[in-house]
């Protein structure tokens, strides 16, 4: 009787001890794998509202199904007092969220198409119906809801975008070059041609003849003005006046920029175009000041 009462002590002691290693197992932590990856969520960009009370900012995921990345607007009450909230939900990513300086809307990046007739095309646009892809542009949301309006209308899209200090205009960043005025899908060859040593870009591929420059935009009716140009140079960085009256950009204009000459230097401009002034002499690289 005892050794049996002896087994059967044992046994529930083996019991436990199975229990409990089993419970240590599940606690352990596993390793990454390649595969995680898929899950993960990024932050970025986060913007605070004019009043201080909501922050937009960027979430992007990966779409496993597609291959590819998604980007999404975002909302947050700064006090903390409701969960954050999806803020845009096409299928296509929006970027660069941007308050209006009186927090009524927010402008950002996406290369949606547009479900209401975009703005007269000018210089440098195409219309919204053509056989090219998508380019990212400038959509505008309002805080009282409604539709996503895009405000821009250009050929190649824009890659920065910044408010005047009155919210009445904005400028952006976008690229044009002697190619746009090619009929589409007339006269196209494989075949490149280049002046300079510099002819590729690793992670970006063949430089082509399209260079960034400025335009600025109406923010109402959408009318568009291109206030810079240039066949061998990029304008970047634009930077509004508090007056709003011009516009200071990093550009430059030795003409040699594609032969490793980093010469760039800050200009300003007036926000209608006009002449340029430099304000920066150095023979090396310049930018604007950030403080």
């Amino acid at each position: 009787m005892k050794t049996l009462r002896g087994l059967v002590a044992i046994a529930a002691l083996v019991a436990c001890l199975i229990v409990l290693s089993g419970l240590a197992f599940a606690q352990t932590p596993r390793g990454i794998t390649p595969e995680d990856y898929f899950s993960f969520e990024f932050i970025s960009d986060p913007q605070i509202s004019p009043d201080g009370k909501l922050v937009a900012y960027v979430v992007t995921k990966v779409d496993r199904a597609q291959n590819r990345r998604n980007a999404a607007l975002w909302m947050a009450a700064t006090d903390g007092s409701r969960a954050p909230w999806q803020f845009t939900t096409a299928p296509q990513s929006s970027t660069s969220p941007r308050w209006s300086p009186d927090g009524k809307s927010l402008a950002f990046l996406s290369s949606r198409p547009e479900s209401s007739p975009a703005p007269a095309p000018a210089t440098g646009t195409t219309p919204a119906a053509t056989a090219e892809p998508q380019r990212a542009q400038v959509y505008l949301l309002s805080m009282n809801g409604g539709e996503a309006k895009r405000l821009t209308n250009l050929k190649n899209g824009v890659s920065v975008f910044r408010w005047s200090p009155d919210g009445t205009r904005l400028v952006v960043v976008s690229r044009t070059g002697p190619s746009d005025s090619r009929p589409d899908n007339k006269d196209r060859s494989d075949v490149r041609y280049y002046k300079n040593s510099s002819y590729k870009f690793n992670d970006t591929g063949w430089f082509d003849d399209r260079r960034t420059h400025l335009w600025t935009i109406d923010a109402k009716s959408g009318e568009v003005k291109q206030i810079t140009d240039g066949n061998d140079w990029n304008d970047s960085d634009p930077q509004w006046s508090p007056d709003g009256m011009r516009l200071a950009f990093v550009s430059n204009r030795t003409g040699k920029e594609y032969e490793e000459n980093r010469n760039t230097d800050v200009w300003v401009i007036s926000a209608s175009g006009g002449k340029l002034t430099r304000i920066s002499d150095h023979d090396e690289a310049d930018c604007r000041r950030c403080d």
